[in-house]
């Protein structure tokens, strides 16, 4: 039966694609409702339907099948702004966002009904959650842009510093590192003290192999902010054979701040190993296994240097 109901979406996704609603009719209404799937009839047929009031009734048909369906919310949250129940529209994007904090649609879409109740200091504010949290969404930065043509607001003042962190940071998830860094010099053009601005250069620097830009982003990160855990660890990565007295010293300050940083002990163990300090190596192998008894590579070392170095 999932076999079936697989195919016939791929079907439905296909005709809806091709805007060729007769043949997605006549898909939900012979072969969905042929598998039994009654949540997908009702949300595809709401989203197929011309009539509002059909809409909303066949979105809440599916919500009453599974209350917490993200997409039936967000749409059904259109159809009642259409319709100017704002109240309630802006009720669905609440939950919507209650399912998915980082769900920057709903953000957006909340927006604009603040924004069509003229609570515009609200429209405000959603436009640039969901920017931030996605922040190449043409439709929020034009929904932002006419807001601030329309009604004389007062903006974030830190907005671009966030939005271009934003830039950044999906630009480096992305692998577009030499785009990130561009979008980080801007972060520091507005906040020069910006920790996370120098970690992520490390970040970036240190995916592209270029290894002394990228210990000096960490640098200067963990001396704009002295508990950043991930700078210390990923700066003892980098250091680990060039410098492993150094290295020791990051991964150290890293289990310090946070204490249940496996990989951290890990590699102090290593270090400790290499320098020929077994008995302190093992003692961090213990800490890691105190943490998770299962921790294949951990006891692996540990019996390696208890055999080899120790002769136990």
């Amino acid at each position: 039966m999932d076999n079936l109901k697989e195919k016939a979406l791929r079907k439905l996704t296909n005709a809806l694609n091709a805007n060729d609603y007769v043949a997605a009719r006549k898909i939900i209404e012979n072969d969905l409702k042929r598998c039994g799937a009654k949540l997908e009839c009702c949300f595809y047929l709401a989203l197929i339907a011309e009539n509002l009031e059909e809409k909303l009734n066949l979105y809440t048909k599916a919500l009453e099948i599974k209350p917490d369906f993200l997409d039936a919310l967000i749409n059904r949250g259109l159809v009642k702004n259409e319709l100017q129940d704002y109240e309630g529209s802006i009720e669905d994007y609440n939950k919507a966002i209650e399912l998915d904090s980082r769900c920057a649609l709903a953000y957006n879409n909340r927006g604009y009904t603040k924004y069509k109740k003229q609570d515009y200091e609200g429209a405000l504010k959603d436009y640039n959650k969901a920017i931030l949290l996605n922040p190449n969404m043409k439709i929020a930065i034009d929904n932002k842009a006419k807001l601030l043509q329309e009604v004389c607001l007062e903006d974030d003042i830190n907005f671009p510093e966030k939005y271009y962190m934003s830039l950044a940071i999906a630009d480096i998830n992305a692998g577009k590192f030499m785009d990130g860094i561009k979008n980080l010099d801007e972060v520091l053009k507005y906040n020069k003290e910006s920790y996370l601005a120098h970690f992520y250069k490390g970040v970036a620097y240190h995916s592209m192999g270029l290894d002394e830009s990228a210990i000096d982003g960490y640098t200067k990160a963990i001396e704009l902010n002295k508990n950043l855990v991930d700078a210390y660890f990923n700066r003892g990565q980098l250091l680990h054979k060039s410098e492993p007295k150094k290295a020791l010293d990051d991964f150290v300050a890293a289990v310090a701040l946070d204490p249940k940083f496996i990989d951290a002990y890990y590699s102090i163990a290593a270090i400790q190993k290499n320098l020929g300090q077994y008995e302190d190596a093992v003692k961090n192998l213990d800490k890691i296994l105190e943490i998770d008894s299962g921790a294949i590579n951990a006891k692996a070392l540990k019996k390696l240097i208890l055999t080899k170095y120790l002769h136990r």
